[in-house]
């Protein structure tokens, strides 16, 4: 009888140590993953061509025109899609190299392109949860609408810029309707 009760106290005893572990979004989530999540090794992409910019809607109040270059977009096997986005109004352009993490709703700026045509990265390059339409803008529009459909990562590079050219995802719609899947 003893040695069920002691059983029974180590074993609550342990629950409530787990409990109180900090959350850490890194660690491995229990029974989906062996390992905490890992980013690959990133190498910035050749400066975007006219040619392979391919335009996409990033919202109606918006004073500039957004392109994606369709020959940088990648999907990694860490899970992010990483791009080039070029964003020209009537007095400037812009241009940055960045990435999204589906499953997590984040994104990141790796480098900022230069008028030369060269990169440079910016000093506190992390991943940033993406916020709402208002806040994110066109980050928002490529997560929801182009590279995260359903909340679920594209799969090729190709889907992604047959979305671009498509003006949207066919499973975008969807993104209300599905609630967010552990992988």
């Amino acid at each position: 009888m003893r040695l069920g009760v002691a059983a029974a106290l180590a074993a609550a005893w342990a629950a409530g140590a787990v409990a109180q572990q900090p959350y850490d979004p890194a660690a491995a989530v229990a029974n989906f993953d062996k390992a905490p999540w890992r980013e690959d090794k990133v190498e910035l992409p050749g400066y975007p061509k006219l040619e392979k910019l391919i335009r996409f809607n990033a919202g109606r109040t918006n004073p500039f025109q957004f392109f994606v270059d369709g020959a940088s977009l990648s999907v990694g096997p860490d899970g992010v899609v990483r791009f080039t986005v070029v964003a020209r109004s009537e007095t400037a352009t812009n241009v940055s190299y960045e990435g999204i993490r589906c499953r997590t709703a984040e994104r990141k700026i790796y480098a900022y392109g230069r008028p030369d045509a060269s990169w440079y990265e910016p000093r506190n390059a992390e991943w940033v949860k993406i916020g709402n339409e208002v806040v994110e803008g066109y980050r928002y529009t490529l997560y929801q609408d182009y590279f995260c459909p359903a909340r679920e990562i594209i799969k090729t590079a190709a889907e992604g810029v047959e979305a671009l050219k498509r003006g949207g995802h066919p499973r975008a719609d969807d993104f209300s309707n599905v609630a967010p899947m552990p992988r």
